[in-house]
């Protein structure tokens, strides 16, 4: 009887904790969805970024327009990536391409780990320095 408890409670912590893991793994596997670029046709892709984002997302449009890197023309792939390759966070790499200056000891003399993305001291888009 008290063998049977015991591999009733096993069995039951055994079945909580792959639930748990499967729960963990489609809350992952939510946030990975979200962050990715919704499926485009080949002829939707031929489309500049900004032409879509003005309907869908106007505050980051306008933010990304007002922007030095707006009014500079730099494009949205340049920073996040073709369709293919697409990341919702450029990394240090990727601001390193046109900003090396910037990213080598930056971090460090404003009192940051060397690894800290640029978002975290820069609002995305406006690239003002966060107060």
């Amino acid at each position: 009887m008290v063998k049977t408890q015991v591999r009733v409670k096993k069995t039951a912590l055994m079945l909580a904790a792959f639930g748990l893991m499967l729960f963990a793994g489609a809350v992952q596997a939510g946030a990975s969805e979200k962050a990715a670029h919704p499926e485009l046709s080949e002829q939707e892709m031929l489309i500049d970024c900004a032409a879509c984002h003005k309907e869908v997302t106007p505050e980051v449009e306008k933010e990304w327009n007002d922007s030095v890197h707006g009014i500079g023309m730099v494009k949205c792939y340049q920073c996040h990536g073709t369709f293919e390759t697409f990341m919702v966070e450029p990394t240090r790499e990727t601001c390193g391409a046109c900003h090396a200056d910037k990213l080598e000891n930056h971090a460090e003399k404003q009192g940051k780990a060397a690894n800290t993305p640029c978002w975290e001291c820069h609002v995305p888009h406006s690239f003002q320095a966060k107060k």
